[in-house]
């Protein structure tokens, strides 16, 4: 099947598996990582302890309500290595849980098998950050990451019956012809979600004079992967300089965008090119977006859970509302900046 009978055959198939479009954001809980040491990720750039990381629960909590007001999803909790015990991250994850009204996704890390047997049903799966096709490109980019823990990471969530994720960087060296492996993992390790990313060359990193891959090579890596896997999650990261490739990868068989900062695409100009890609994207699809990203009233300075909520924890909410002048005090900078960018 040549690229664009391809492009054609996997937008028939998600549309005829899916009824929606996801608008996600990643909340991240650190920005720093003891390992510092993937190739391609600024954190290996960030020199400072891990305590010039770390993100207040209040500005988490209070990020969390406004993803919730616009009706958008949350991705994952990701941070990087050595920031936060797994008691921490668990505490984190049924507030954030009782906020959304939904399980969460983390993109933490690996936990051994008597961590991730701290969580309840707050969790809904985990993701491997096996970052490309293959084990040996993967060594040389993480060198201080383990494939086979990562593997056996997702071996753990499966016993615990929680559902699995990988991420993929599309542009760190990677070959066409590997993709097999990719599905290979899919299918043998019965992958729940898979996040794709784009390279964004980070300076100080190898990659700060590389180009990010091709719209159409992206294309094509989506498309093939939803015809084979026609029921799989498939989130497709972005930058604020490519929006233009939010129709063509819904179209390819993307279920949902992400990889950009709510604040500033809620707040600028940005917003109304994304909004206008869904829009055109909708007049030919069944499937909708039914969140916002230009409804600045969405967004209050108040404390409010779910009405019918998937997952609900009443003595978390106490301690969420405990917490409320300092979660509004954040919530009300974050709209300031927002209404100060419009």
């Amino acid at each position: 099947m040549d690229f664009p009978d391809r492009l054609t055959k996997a937008f028939e198939v998600t549309e005829k598996h899916f009824d929606s479009i996801n608008i996600e954001r990643a909340i991240f809980l650190s920005y720093y990582c003891d390992l510092k040491d993937c190739k391609f990720c600024y954190m290996s750039t960030i020199k400072s302890g891990p305590k010039k990381g770390l993100r207040s629960i209040e500005s988490l909590f209070a990020e969390a309500f406004l993803v919730k007001m616009a009706n958008w999803k949350v991705e994952f909790l990701s941070s990087g290595y050595g920031v936060y015990d797994t008691k921490k991250i668990a505490d984190i994850a049924k507030g954030i849980a009782c906020i959304t009204g939904e399980p969460v996704w983390l993109n933490t890390g690996i936990l051994e098998k008597d961590d991730l047997s701290v969580f309840e049903n707050e969790l809904k799966g985990v993701t491997a950050s096996i970052e490309t096709f293959t084990e040996e490109l993967f060594q040389k980019l993480c060198p201080s990451k383990n494939w086979d823990k990562l593997i056996n990471f997702l071996d753990i969530a499966t016993e615990l019956g929680y559902k699995k994720g990988v991420t993929i960087i599309l542009g760190i060296g990677e070959k066409r012809e590997d993709l097999e492996n990719l599905f290979e993992i899919i299918k043998n390790y019965k992958i729940d979600r898979v996040t794709f990313y784009s390279l964004n060359p980070h300076k100080g990193t190898i990659f700060e004079d590389s180009v990010p891959p091709t719209s159409l090579y992206y294309l094509d890596i989506v498309s093939e992967t939803r015809l084979m896997f026609p029921e799989l999650e498939i989130v497709t990261g972005i930058w604020s300089d490519r929006i233009n490739l939010v129709g063509p990868l819904l179209l390819a068989g993307s279920n949902g965008i992400t990889k950009f900062s709510w604040k500033k695409f809620y707040g600028s100009k940005l917003r109304k090119s994304l909004t206008s890609e869904i829009q055109e994207f909708e007049k030919i699809s069944k499937r909708r977006f039914k969140g916002s990203m230009t409804d600045i009233s969405l967004l209050q300075n108040k404390l409010k859970f779910p009405e019918d909520p998937l997952y609900k924890n009443e003595a978390v909410e106490k301690e969420i509302i405990e917490r409320s002048d300092q979660i509004k005090e954040r919530i009300e900078s974050y709209i300031s900046e927002i209404r100060l960018l419009k």
